[in-house]
């Protein structure tokens, strides 16, 4: 009798163990119906544009990331992976320096991918497999192999001494797509290991949903994984552990006209070989960053490089670090091609195509209310 009362004792354990331990991981979940702020929150003032005409990054991409960084001064870097030039601007938009080249030289690159700046030294991926490490002057530190090899999408980020590297995967028929996040790699891009792995529903010719993951210098990242069909952002640690998800309540608005058409007039042999799908209906979270405060900006829905109309305004909600929504508004300074760097906001403006023109405008962000 009192091995059954022992074992009975052990189940019942077992079970009250399973259960606190599934109440323990439960993930947070927070659904906005309402801003907590009405009136108006904050406040963008306009400091400078940066003219970036002649550098051929903003004018034969659409994907910036990995070709800017900032330096411990807050002085901006900008990699023309075309022409293979970094070109500097002080935390004020003034010109500062260039250096590099196209070529193979010590202080020249030749199909640069990505640059990013940690503890003050400039790391520029280019080829296939190397690193070249320089001062912020543009001298040669070093140079060495890596084993890192090319997949699409392919974002780096530094995370204190070490990075961090988004890849996406596909299979050989070019259509399904698997976004992995790998942490606390060395210089050379290994050592590390894979934290968080995703499988885009819609695959390699859906949206480029890589666009949508924000990590965070402390290592944590948010991701919107359901983001066709939900507003809701899933923050994770950075040991890649669900930590909290929140959003708010959301209607589904159809792309503009203007968006569908310009959609089909530049994509049009991709959308008919079946490279690249058209929605109808815009992702819901378009461009993430997390300002001085915590608080979390998302940009959503249509934005103005969609439809390329002049009076469009793009919308805009802050959100706090507890997931709370804080304020939402519309704006022709925010747009979806926008970073972020020490309480200001950089928003690259699409060419001009009758002038070749273009341009960073630069914003401060002021809160007017606590």
């Amino acid at each position: 009798m009192w091995k059954k009362n022992i074992f009975l004792g052990f189940i019942l354990v077992a079970i009250i163990s399973v259960y606190y331990g599934c109440k323990k991981h439960e993930v947070p979940i927070i659904i906005n119906s309402a801003p907590k702020y009405q009136e108006k929150y904050v406040d963008l003032e306009k400091l400078f544009s940066i003219d970036v005409t002649e550098i051929n990054l903003f004018t034969k991409r659409n994907d910036y990331y990995g070709c800017y960084a900032f330096d411990s001064k807050n002085n901006l870097y900008i990699l023309d992976t075309y022409e293979g030039i970094i070109t500097v601007y002080d935390e004020n938009g003034n010109f500062v320096r260039s250096f590099g080249g196209k070529g193979q030289g010590p202080n020249e690159f030749y199909n640069a991918t990505f640059m990013l700046i940690k503890k003050d030294k400039i790391y520029v991926y280019q080829g296939l497999y190397e690193i070249k490490v320089l001062t912020l002057e543009g001298e040669l530190i070093k140079r060495y192999q890596v084993s890192l090899y090319i997949e699409n999408p392919l974002r780096p980020k530094v995370v204190g001494d070490k990075f961090y590297l988004l890849k996406g995967r596909t299979d050989r028929t070019f259509t399904k797509l698997e976004l992995v996040l790998s942490s606390e790699l060395n210089e050379k891009f290994s050592g590390g290991k894979d934290i968080w792995r995703y499988k885009y529903p819609h695959g390699l010719p859906g949206y480029p949903c890589w666009e949508w993951l924000m990590v965070l210098d402390t290592g944590e990242f948010f991701f919107p994984e359901d983001n066709h069909n939900k507003y809701l952002i899933t923050k994770y640690d950075k040991l890649g552990r669900p930590i909290l998800k929140f959003g708010r309540k959301y209607k589904k608005e159809k792309y503009s006209k203007e968006a569908i058409e310009r959609f089909y007039s530049i994509y049009k042999k991709s959308i008919e070989n079946g490279k690249i799908k058209v929605f109808d209906e815009p992702p819901i979270v378009r461009a993430m960053f997390q300002d001085l405060r915590k608080n979390i900006w998302v940009v959503f829905g249509e934005t103005y490089e969609d439809n390329m109309h002049p009076d469009f305004e793009n919308s805009v909600d802050i959100f706090s670090e507890k997931g709370e929504w804080l304020y939402s508004f519309k704006t022709k300074k925010i747009s979806k091609n926008i970073f972020y760097n020490n309480g200001k906001i950089y928003k690259v403006s699409p060419l001009n195509v009758e002038n070749y023109e273009q341009f960073i405008d630069v914003y401060e962000i002021k809160y007017l209310l606590d």
